[in-house]
């Protein structure tokens, strides 16, 4: 049964998959339901939801004005995950999408020094060039483990980072990436399915670090993200345990069953130029022949509407080490629906592997 009904089809299939998604985010079910309400086609969710982000960054305006910092963080904060729902998807009007970026980033950005716990915006070389990550790390630990978080298709470090909470308390750092054709540097580089790269650049850019121990670092990532940390997993020797949340074994198998809006935001970030080339650079995002050595654990939805059940046990399969395969059955794409059965068990795991805490 849909959590809300629309009469536009894509509206409502947009809904369906990812209204759990938009309130474990931290969007308000008053927001979502103003929102879509005014939007009479799909053609009108960027826009309404950039006039939604507007109202909320005009609110964290007024409140800096007046002094009230803790308000003003609030409403930016909001601002930037309304900018993101404008943008996400919306890759038919592309300086709409461009805007929406960069108002996320400009407002997530404004109130990064009052952010608590506290986040630093960084830069980590690579190949030339540079990717940004936002980090964070315990209060109490001299040199803590690190979680690397990775996001997906569509989402970025500041839609990850704002889910730090529960592995910091559990005594990692945190280092949420944005990769090749991921948010802010989307705008600037295309996926590639070789993932393993930027988390070497990562990794490299950890072990520089006095104030962490490079030598026990995790990754985990969600939807596309589960494909990328396994991929990491596979072909980057320095992780030492992974997380994968829903993500595909092999990219090209599912994209024909995907949304056209999620069909039509993949072409966009990986910067094919039609559908046909989309369709082929998604078959070179693939785990075939790939294996990974050590601790993993897998999480699987099995009501997924985007990556079927079989890709989570074929995942699991390429482990030669401890695996864990959680298969939630009533769990949505990224068990969004369900967080608080899979998520804790797998903070706790990966605090276990990484020498955390969970007591």
């Amino acid at each position: 049964m849909p959590f809300m009904i629309h009469s536009d089809p894509i509206v409502q299939q947009v809904l369906d998959i990812w209204l759990p998604r938009f309130l474990a985010g931290g969007i308000e079910i008053g927001d979502i339901a103003r929102t879509t309400g005014q939007i009479e086609g799909w053609q009108e969710w960027g826009p309404r939801w950039m006039e939604t982000a507007s109202l909320h960054e005009e609110l964290g305006e007024e409140a800096f004005l007046e002094g009230r910092t803790l308000s003003a963080t609030q409403a930016f904060m909001t601002a930037s995950r309304c900018y993101h729902l404008a943008y996400f998807l919306s890759v038919d009007d592309l300086g709409l999408h461009q805007r929406g970026l960069e108002k996320m980033v400009e407002c997530h950005d404004r109130v990064l020094p009052f952010e608590r716990p506290a986040v630093e915006k960084v830069r980590i070389p690579f190949e030339g060039a540079h990717l940004l990550g936002l980090y964070s790390r315990p209060a109490v630990a001299d040199r803590p483990p690190v979680a690397i978080v990775l996001p997906g298709l569509d989402s970025t470090k500041e839609t990850r980072h704002g889910s730090r909470g529960g592995l910091l308390r559990r005594g990692m750092a945190v280092l949420s990436l944005d990769g090749p054709g991921q948010g802010e540097m989307s705008l600037t580089s295309t996926i590639r399915p070789d993932y393993e790269v930027a988390v070497a650049a990562a990794v490299d850019w950890l072990a520089a670090r006095d104030d962490i121990d490079a030598n026990r670092v995790g990754v985990i990532g969600s939807s596309l993200g589960g494909y990328y940390a396994a991929r990491a997993a596979a072909f980057e020797p320095r992780v030492t345990a992974t997380v994968a949340n829903c993500g595909p074994f092999d990219w090209g198998e599912c994209f024909d069953d995907l949304p056209v809006v999620t069909q039509e935001a993949f072409r966009h970030y990986s910067g094919a130029s039609s559908a046909a080339e989309a369709r082929e650079r998604a078959t070179a995002l693939t785990l075939r022949g790939a294996s990974i050595p050590g601790p993993l654990f897998v999480i699987q939805g099995g009501l997924d509407p985007l990556i079927p059940t079989s890709h989570g046990a074929r995942i699991a399969a390429l482990g030669t080490g401890e695996v864990v395969y959680h298969l939630e059955p009533e769990g949505n794409h990224g068990v969004n629906n369900l967080r608080y059965r899979a998520l804790p068990k797998a903070n706790d795991w990966l605090a276990r592997h990484l020498g955390g805490t969970i007591a």
